[in-house]
């Protein structure tokens, strides 16, 4: 053993002529043992043999002030000792059974005092500052004891430190491989590389940027992803070592201890550049000094050298790495350098030239306790009572803390599982399914580590200091899938306890665990989605449903991964229509009644399950399924307020009985004028109710209400949007409608807009409704983009697109100066001529679109949206998406003509087989795509269907009724209430194709 520092050959108890000069301050120990773990303290120095004894050397102060060395003592007890570590006056021991005991060198004899709190705590490592304690136990728990002054134990702000250990529970859930202590300061290291400090700061030494005290552990992220392997601390600096052989340092330079060619502090961690081109496999802090190796077992020092402790042969403080002058031919196994002694003390630092047992405090490297990888194919083995027991003591043990399960099934291809971030979980999943797919075959195994885990759940941390201590959740719901995918007969339970648990994170957790089912692959991402479904598909089956907060908890992981899912790249993205529901109409029935009643009654404890709260799980169908459910109620309770009133005839009062219908009363000619009077003229509260319509005073003109209204919607719609009407902007090519930035009409027009758009879904009607998808988006609060722009102007939104992707823009020479509806608009008037840059570009984009789609129209819009929000519930209108919602009062456009042709029927005389009919279906088959949709809009009184009956579209055909029988002379009618087509008996096939054509160009269809 190689020694160097003020006596530091002094108290080995070695023999006469077994210590010699090695070098410069450097002594040659011919030890008579061998020493596997060794630490020094401010007055005491301990080191273990390797037989598992224990000595140690007290250091006293004389009268005259010097510091003596005292005697080697041996320390009796009844277990082997395995580390050792040193605080100012106390040492810690730690024996091979993980037992910790503590022994006070100011008082002997030394007598090892067990901790009372950790008897039965089995503990794998401890490190003393100097005055407290840290102890990392099997399982991988922090406990913490003694001094607590600036924070060193990482209990949050308390009056008084504690002789007991407590436990850091803010550290349960992270896998840790190794703790340090230094001065008052303390460090963790995790499976993974994530680096945790508390304590005093007052020199930088925690790496957090700043010299604050901390009182709880935080995450060291400047050595996030850098593969830290191992922690050692000086009195207030620390120095980091990586799997790659790379220094940081940081805390105070006082002494040049940083190794950065300079005296001053350092408060983020920084790399030793001195030592690039070497590879660094041990690091070790004195007080004011530090100690590396490198792999080819050269020995450097730098810091604080007045007691020779450097190794150099002069008392000096380099500031960069110098070898310790060591004799050649000598394999060097360790380092070990005195932490809390004081700048006069007897300084000692060691080079083992012997092997260092594994288990010491010398050496995490990243060594895993405990983990599930490689214990599941011992569980499910064949096993006898007494195997059987201690495998269920196992399973207990491994599941009574996070940290076991957060650990395992690492991702150790490339050691990816060092890049764990918040974006990057580092976990091999595939090998995780494996292992649980041989899980599931052993029910009672399986038994055990579910009733394990439900125990587990409720303690797991809301808000993990590291995101190592959130894989537990991807993992359980990796379980969860491989349960009922092999599993028949299931219980539920688990699946709710697992989704109470993620609803618990705090929002920082939940963004990372986001994040995280973001970045799974397409495949997987559906996997976990199933899981929520099929749970939720159990208990939707049951009658009644429970509407508990365990079901809430499910439809809100569900939501949380349907959030997730929106985030991933289109390409990637899940479609929306797989996060859907099966529903029975019963069920939803009854959500909706809850839905009114809670609308009506705020105080009602009972509430709509899924109805408002989780749109994402309702198909289309369920949706306007509810709507037009309460469209009906709504309308059902005019006609009770009218019942009311018809009893209120016995008490002399006359009945209300024009509470019972909204009616409009309207010329054919004045369509439109009369509608905005009528609906201006009358009550809001109108609106709701059943809606009839009549023409011309014609009060008997069909048998069926629903196919005048039918009419009216056309009707009124299609003159709105002519150009006659002067209310809106249409893009260049004529195609689609916008508010105007300057309105010529009435606002209160774009008010009934907006009642005749509500009043055509509250009476489930599609409309003609020329818009672009951003007035949908508008009124579900969905802010526009440059997409929506792409779509009403392609010509602006690709010039836009081209300013996004131009690298060189101030070539173009543009200003923050529009033109937008024949008007000349500056997007920024508080910076006249402001020049478009490469740096503002995205700011103009945004700005153009802003204006066009809000600013612009702000009045007018809000007009429109207060008009349709007078008909329709908001809260209904939100389960639809946009496009849906577009979908819904507009229809899609229908091209399954051999669909139609089979649902056609035919009247007097006509039949499939008529030869009129075959030549008809010739000539509809040869229409271009345009005129198809004419004759649509011909028959149905619409371009498009509704978007949930595409099927069920029907058409009638019969002989059109001819005097004179000249058929070749007349044109084909259409009675569009109906969807009858009226067609005469054409001689040939040209005849009707052009009679058809052209009724179709001139739009010669007559209301009937």
């Amino acid at each position: 053993m190689f020694t160097w520092g003020e006596d530091s050959q002094g108290g080995f108890r070695v023999k006469k002529g077994s210590a010699s000069a090695a070098g410069d301050g450097v002594y040659f120990l011919k030890l008579s043992f061998h020493i596997k773990d060794l630490s020094a303290g401010h007055s005491a120095l301990a080191f273990v043999k390797s037989e598992g004894n224990v000595s140690i050397i007290r250091t006293n102060e004389s009268n005259d002030g010097r510091r003596v060395r005292g005697n080697q003592k041996f320390v009796k007890y009844k277990e082997k000792i395995q580390a050792v570590s040193c605080g100012d006056d106390v040492v810690t021991l730690l024996s091979e059974t993980g037992r910790v005991l503590c022994v006070d060198s100011a008082h002997p004899p030394f007598t090892p005092r067990p901790l009372e709190v950790l008897c039965n705590i089995p503990v794998s490592q401890v490190a003393c500052g100097s005055q407290h304690s840290v102890a990392l136990t099997k399982d991988g728990q922090v406990y913490t004891w003694g001094q607590d002054f600036r924070g060193q134990l990482g209990l949050g702000r308390r009056k008084l430190g504690g002789d007991s250990p407590q436990h850091l529970r803010s550290l349960s859930s992270i896998p840790l491989v190794q703790i340090a202590a230094g001065g008052e300061q303390s460090f963790a290291l995790s499976v993974s590389g994530g680096v945790f400090s508390w304590g005093r700061n007052d020199c930088g030494q925690l790496g957090l940027g700043d010299t604050t005290d901390r009182h709880t552990p935080n995450p060291v992220h400047s050595l996030d992803m850098k593969k830290t392997i191992h922690i050692s601390c000086g009195k207030d600096h620390t120095a980091i070592l990586t799997k790659d052989g790379v220094v940081f340092t940081f805390g105070s330079g006082q002494y040049g201890q940083l190794g950065h060619n300079s005296f001053s502090d350092e408060l983020r961690p920084r790399i030793v550049a001195e030592l690039w081109g070497a590879k660094v496999i041990k690091i070790a802090c004195g007080r004011h000094h530090t100690l590396v190796m490198t792999d080819s077992k050269r020995v450097y020092s730098f810091g604080c050298g007045e007691q020779g402790q450097l190794g150099h042969g002069e008392e000096s403080h380099p500031s960069v790495p110098l070898p310790v002058q060591l004799p050649q031919g000598n394999t060097i196994y360790a380092i070990v350098s005195s932490t809390i002694t004081k700048l006069n003390s007897k300084m000692i630092d060691d080079i083992f030239t012997q092997d260092v047992h594994e288990g010491s405090n010398s050496d995490s490297m990243n060594k895993v306790q405990h983990c599930l990888d490689g214990l599941i194919d011992r569980w499910t083995s064949e096993h006898d009572s007494k195997s059987w027991k201690k495998i269920k003591q196992e399973i207990q043990r491994i599941f009574s803390f996070a940290s076991c399960v957060n650990q395992s099934f690492l991702e150790q291809s490339r050691d990816k599982h060092f890049q764990t971030s918040p974006t990057y979980f580092g976990l091999n999943l595939s090998v995780a399914r494996r292992n649980f797919k041989k899980l599931v075959k052993k029910e009672t195994v399986l038994a055990e580590v579910e009733t394990a885990v439900m125990h587990l759940l409720p303690t797991l941390d809301k808000n993990p200091v590291g995101v190592e201590g959130l894989r537990i959740y991807l993992l359980l719901i990796e379980l969860l899938h491989v349960i009922q995918k092999h599993k028949r007969q299931q219980s539920t339970n688990l699946a709710e306890a697992v989704a109470a648990a993620v609803v618990r994170l705090s929002a920082d957790s939940l963004q990372v665990i986001g994040d995280w089912w973001s970045s799974l692959s397409p495949s997987t991402m559906v996997k976990y989605v199933k899981v929520w479904k099929q749970t939720l598909s159990v208990i939707l089956s049951l009658h009644p449903v429970p509407r508990n907060n365990g079901v809430k908890n499910l439809l809100l992981v569900l939501q949380y991964m349907y959030n997730a899912n929106s985030r991933i790249t289109e390409r990637r993205r899940m479609p929306e229509r797989d996060f859907c529901l099966s529903m029975d109409e019963g069920f939803l029935n009854q959500d909706l009644r809850l839905w009114r009643s809670r609308s009506q009654h705020k105080n009602m404890r009972v509430e709509p399950l899924i109805l408002c709260s989780f749109p994402i799980v309702m198909d289309l169908k369920s949706k306007k399924r509810v709507f037009d459910m309460n469209a009906e109620y709504t309308k059902d309770e005019a006609v009770d307020h009218v019942f009311f009133d018809l009893l209120s005839v016995l008490w002399g009062f006359p009945p209300l009985l024009q509470r019972l219908l909204f009616e409009l009363d309207l010329k054919r000619a004045t369509v439109l004028e009369d509608t905005f009077q009528q609906l201006a003229a009358v009550d809001h509260s109108n609106y709701k109710r059943t809606l009839m319509v009549y023409f011309d005073a014609n009060y008997h003109a069909v048998d069926d209400d629903n196919l005048q209204i039918k009419d009216f919607f056309h009707d009124v719609f299609h003159e709105m949007f002519s150009a006659e009407s002067e209310m809106f902007m249409f893009n260049d090519s004529k195609t689609l409608a916008w508010f105007p930035s300057r309105a010529t009409q009435d606002e209160k027009r774009y008010f009934l807009f907006g009642v005749l758009c509500g009043l055509a879904l509250f009476n489930q009607c599609i409309i003609h409704l020329p818009f672009p998808l951003v007035l949908f988006k508008k009124l579900l609060g969905v802010k526009p983009s440059l997409e929506d722009m792409m779509e009403f102007s392609p010509c602006i939104g690709k010039t836009l697109q081209y300013i996004l992707e131009e690298d060189d823009i101030e070539n173009l020479d543009m200003y923050f100066l529009i033109n937008w509806d024949e008007t000349d608009v500056d997007l920024d008037p508080d910076n006249p001529e402001k020049l478009v840059t490469n740096q503002n570009k995205k700011e103009f984009v945004d700005a153009y679109v802003n204006y066009a789609f809000n600013t612009s129209v702000v009045r007018l819009f809000q007009e429109f949206k207060r008009g349709f929000f007078q008909v329709c519930d908001r809260d209904l209108v939100k389960l639809f998406r946009p496009k849906e919602l577009q979908e819904v009062l507009v229809g899609k456009d229908f091209h399954d003509w051999t669909k139609l042709k089979q649902n056609t029927g035919y009247e007097w005389g006509y039949h499939a087989g008529h030869p009129t009919i075959q030549m008809f279906w010739e000539v509809v088959d040869e229409l271009t795509e345009d005129q198809k949709t004419a004759f649509l809009w011909f028959v149905t009184g619409f371009e498009k269907v509704p978007i949930l009956g595409v099927d069920t579209i029907k058409m009638t055909v019969r002989v059109k009724q001819v005097e004179d029988l000249s058929y070749d002379q007349y044109y084909p009618e259409t009675h569009t209430c109906f969807s009858i087509l009226e067609l005469p008996i054409y001689s040939t096939k040209e005849i009707m194709r052009d009679r058809l054509t052209e009724a179709l160009s001139n739009k010669r269809n007559s209301h009937k």
